[in-house]
């Protein structure tokens, strides 16, 4: 860039997944590579504000605190229809979640209906239309007017606040930017309520799905990487006696990590915990050591811990809300424990978490399990059926995960790759390849030049 004024970016970074992807890795310093760019960063909530004023400072970066969830009965109507606007195998496991929970059986045949009725490009290109004319400010226009920027960068085009962001900026003649943040948000969030000028995702496969689900124009779709798997090709793992020293661990051991699914989706967590602590201690696993990393997003259950004294686990990430998923980050330091706990483990064990990816960027295995050790009290708490979503097909097409259909074959896989830790390399290598796209440590440099190109 050679522009003489300067530049004002704003970043939505309302959500623990924006502050990963965009404030901890590469995107952040590349964007402040530019000497004409200023940055300002909308969070939800405050204290984050000062979190972040103390940890990343710089004087072409600013942070504000601005978020408003749009009212009013046009807006409630949208928000209701966005989940009805995509078809999927993931859409349609959750109709079958909810018959199951109310068991109301014409409820569900007309949710059905009405979702085949209306799942259609031309009725979302139709409800975009009225959206964006009809929809009123929600508040985000005195931020534009405060800031005046020249790009705005959504990171959650799922949220309503900042689908009134988006639209607020389209309306005033501001370049947009989408960011989709996960690998499932295209097939099982919801359909995409406004369009950006340009949207960055991580793959091809994303890609394709933003052409599919979103009717975004594939030239105006770029996939550029995972930018926080840039430090998995950047940074060095420490050594291996240090890690299991100050974790407790045995370092002639195996480790073997657990990832649980979290509270939300899973009655079993503490059960398969209990399994794979029996198999271990009982010797049908020999050798091993059990890590249990929970979810950053997730809240943990003291009690459940305090029932087991051996339990050696890890809790990354600081809460500010209180609910899952409402708001959290990891800091620098937690991000390197994942290198170091993920370049340390020898069998990545859990339902369907995303660390699967992770893991097999380090060519570590991953074994799912697929059985239920608990009763699920309904079917959207049965971890087992995450397997059907549209998002783990492609998983399990690309032999990414072995799954294990009962206790002795979850203690036989598991075995079977402790014995040979190049089995399934191949499949592991293939899996990277479609989920990362580009693994080279640069991610975050083309997300910034996507961003800046606008």
């Amino acid at each position: 860039m050679h522009n003489q004024q300067m530049k004002t970016i704003l970043l939505t970074i309302f959500h623990g997944a924006a502050a990963k992807n965009i404030l901890r890795t590469g995107v952040l310093n590349a964007l402040l590579k530019e000497k004409d760019v200023r940055i300002v960063c909308l969070m939800r909530f405050p204290d984050r504000v000062l979190l972040y004023q103390q940890e990343i400072p710089h004087e072409r970066l600013a942070y504000d605190a601005f978020y408003r969830i749009p009212g009013g009965a046009l807006e409630r109507m949208f928000s209701f229809l966005k989940f009805r606007l995509i078809k999927t195998a993931t859409t349609d496991l959750r109709h079958k979640m909810s018959y199951d929970s109310h068991r109301n059986y014409s409820r569900y045949v007309s949710s059905l209906l009405f979702n085949w009725v209306i799942a259609r490009k031309v009725v979302r290109q139709a409800l975009r239309f009225v959206d964006y004319h009809l929809v009123g400010d929600s508040g985000f226009g005195s931020v534009l007017e405060k800031y005046r920027p020249d790009a705005v960068v959504v990171t959650n085009l799922f949220d309503d606040g900042e689908t009134a962001l988006l639209r607020e900026s389209k309306r005033r003649g501001i370049v947009t930017v989408g960011y989709v943040n996960s690998w499932d948000k295209l097939t099982a969030r919801s359909s995409v309520r406004l369009l950006p000028d340009k949207l960055i995702v991580f793959n091809q496969i994303l890609k394709q799905e933003a052409v599919e689900h979103a009717d975004m124009a594939e030239e105006r779709v770029a996939a550029c990487g995972i930018p926080q798997y840039d430090q998995y090709i950047t940074d060095k793992p420490g050594s291996r006696e240090k890690f299991f020293k100050e974790n407790g661990l045995d370092a002639k051991k195996h480790l073997i990590l657990y990832a649980p699914v979290g509270v939300t989706f899973s009655d079993s967590d503490w059960e398969v915990i209990d399994l794979l602590h029996e198999v271990i201690s009982g010797g049908e696993i020999k050798d091993a050591e059990l890590l249990v990393r929970f979810p950053p997003n997730d809240f943990l259950d003291e009690q459940e811990v305090k029932k087991r004294p051996w339990l050696k686990y890890d809790l990354p990430g600081v809460r500010f809300g209180t609910k899952r998923s409402e708001d959290w980050d990891m800091d620098f330091d937690e991000l390197r424990r994942m290198t170091n706990l993920l370049a340390n483990t020898s069998v990545v064990v859990g339902y369907s978490a995303s660390i699967i990816v992770d893991a097999a960027v380090f060519d570590k295995p991953s074994v799912g399990v697929n059985f239920e050790v608990k009763k699920s009290s309904r079917l959207a708490r049965s971890p087992i059926q995450r397997y059907k979503t549209d998002h783990f097909r492609k998983v399990l097409r690309a032999r990414g995960i072995r799954l294990a259909g009962s206790r002795q074959e979850l203690v036989d896989v598991i075995n079977a790759y402790l014995r040979d830790p190049l089995l399934d390399r191949e499949q592991r290598r293939r899996f990277v390849e479609e989920q990362c796209w580009r693994l080279d440590g640069k991610s975050g440099e083309r997300v910034a030049n996507v961003i800046l190109e606008c």
